[in-house]
Parts: structure tokens; sequence; C-alpha cells
């Protein structure tokens, strides 16, 4: 485990997982643990696309292999293969983006943490984070 020596040297917000140790509400397995599953739930975009019948495997590997010849991100790829334009490429990934599961869903649903000691530790952190902002503010 890092110390708190440690993580004040790296002059970074702290990330909610990481508070949640710092301050005893959990332990860095339950974070790991729940992280893992965070991870898992929230799928690549790419796979997500072809879960929901906007893309095929075929899409995607075309798209892939355009984006490593011409070193392109994946929605310039399915642009220029007529796939799928470029806005709407960009709208679906920034909608994936948004429908992700945080890490305190997952926390509350695998029973490490109520719905209120979310709230209580969401609120904590962003009084945290602000406290913390203000620091970096008057460094500059």
């Amino acid at each position: 485990m890092m110390n708190d020596d440690a993580m004040a040297f790296l002059d970074v917000p702290v990330l909610f997982g990481r508070f949640l140790v710092l301050n005893d509400i959990l332990s860095e397995a339950d974070i790991a643990q729940a992280a893992r599953v965070q991870k898992e739930l929230n799928a690549y975009p790419l796979f997500r696309l072809i879960e929901q019948g906007t893309l095929t495997i075929e899409d995607v590997t075309r798209a892939r292999a355009y984006q490593w010849k011409h070193m392109a991100t994946f929605c310039e790829a399915v642009d220029a293969l007529g796939i799928l334009a470029l806005d709407a490429c960009t709208a679906a990934m920034t909608v994936l983006a948004r429908q992700n599961i945080p890490l305190g869903e997952v926390l509350v649903r695998q029973g490490k943490m109520t719905p209120k000691a979310l709230a209580d530790a969401l609120e904590k952190h962003r009084q945290y984070w602000e406290s913390d902002s203000a620091d970096v503010v008057d460094r500059t």
C-alpha cells in the first residue's frame, strides 16, 4: 500500500478509489476487484458497437487494418472506408462513454457500500477535489 507521503508527492488529484482506500472506507482489494468488474462491464467500445448492431465484425476488422496502415483513429477509418460517417462514429463513441458504469455503482451493487455511504464519500471526495484544485491554482 502506498503511504500518504508518497501520495502527497504525486501532486495529482486523488482518484475516487484511492480516496476510499486512503480514508479507510474500503480496502485496496475491494477497489481492485470492483475496478476489474467495472473494466469488463465497460467493454471496449468497438465490441459494444457490434453488440448494438451498428458495426459488424468484418467492419471492425477492415477499419482496424486501415487504422494500422494509415495511422488513423477508428472513426477516421470507418469514415474513409464508407462504413460509418465520422460524425456518426464520434457521436456513438460519446454516447458509449456516457453509458460506462461508474466505480461507485459497482461498489454499491456488489454490496461493499450502501447508496448513502457512496453519496457521503462522493461529497467528501468532491470537497477534497475542490480544496486540492485551489492548492494547484495557488502554485501556478
